[in-house]
């Protein structure tokens, strides 16, 4: 009698979940987004501008494809953006435009924080970020980091809602030794992200 209804348990868990993976929601969102950057690298030197080479502030353009499930959700977005290289300091302020193209993949987890009777929700995510940077005469290279931050989405019509996001995160240096000037050390960047997107979906 006990392993029956051991065995009953064990097959209502079966379909529960079963019916709970039926109803996870695929979407897809196109998203336009603001980056700015910081850190990457600092003058040392004694007396110097205390100025930093760091890649330009940037638009970007991320393609995201989501699948949900409850209150929890995950996704994989892909992301493209040209900037310039800047020199940025108290007196001083340069660029050299369009020299880097990047290419990054940011999967992530986001979790529903609040939904209204309007049909408004709020979450959280965070994940790796995987990209590759291109700098023109100086070929390509691997950046890895992390992003975190917050999101709403507020429904149009139909399927359709508008998402804004904003967050932040950490990625190593995008420079390789040497390749800076000898005062300069590398250092992690630091980005902010602010976004506008238009998702499908559940």
């Amino acid at each position: 009698m006990n392993d029956l209804l051991r065995g009953l348990a064990i097959a209502a868990g079966f379909l529960i979940g079963g019916a709970e993976i039926a109803t996870a929601q695929w979407g897809v969102t196109v998203m336009l987004q603001r980056t700015g950057f910081g850190g990457t690298s600092h003058d040392t030197s004694t007396g110097g501008t205390d100025a930093s080479f760091r890649p330009g502030n940037s638009p970007a353009v991320t393609l995201r494809l989501d699948r949900r499930l409850g209150r929890v959700g995950v996704s994989l977005g892909i992301r493209y953006s040209r900037s310039a290289i800047v020199l940025d300091g108290k007196d001083v302020f340069a660029g050299y435009h369009d020299e880097i193209a990047t290419i990054e993949s940011a999967p992530e987890v986001r979790i529903l924080l609040l939904r209204t009777r309007a049909g408004a929700s709020f979450h959280a995510y965070a994940g790796p970020v995987i990209g590759v940077w291109l700098i023109r005469d100086q070929g390509s290279r691997g950046v890895i980091g992390s992003l975190a931050g917050l999101s709403g989405e507020f429904p149009v019509f139909d399927r359709f809602s508008f998402e804004v996001r904003a967050g932040g995160g950490l990625t190593g240096s995008l420079f390789r030794p040497g390749e800076l000037p000898p005062e300069y050390e590398r250092r992690l960047t630091w980005r902010t992200e602010i976004g506008l997107g238009l998702r499908y979906g559940r």
